[in-house]
């Protein structure tokens, strides 16, 4: 029972040390011209942008408007797959109950 218990500190301690480097990860996507990049953290908070400057004088705004969230959508997406890849690495692949909410 106290192996059980020292067990489970151990990987509460362990969980909290991936969570803490999770939020000061970052994962970046480029639409599919290239001309679009952004970058989210860990948290799948957008930290930056870039937008190519042609984009910006072709003055299609609509289209614009779609590749920024295609764009954002792709790196909250390999944000969400790094922490997946990340909490698998200490749970041995196991899939705890639960664990998927601290991660989006």
């Amino acid at each position: 029972m106290l192996k059980d218990l020292g067990n489970m500190m151990k990987l509460q301690k362990e969980l909290k040390n991936v969570q803490k480097s999770l939020k000061k990860s970052e994962s970046s996507a480029e639409s599919q011209d290239g001309l679009i990049k952004v970058t989210v953290n860990g948290e799948f908070s957008m930290v930056d942008i870039s937008i190519d400057e042609s984009l910006l004088e072709a003055g299609n705004r609509q289209k614009l408007e779609k590749q920024i969230i295609s764009t954002a959508n792709k790196a909250v997406a390999t944000a969400k797959e790094y922490a997946a890849k990340e909490m698998g690495k200490l749970t041995g692949g196991m899939n705890i109950p639960g664990l998927d909410k601290f991660f989006g």
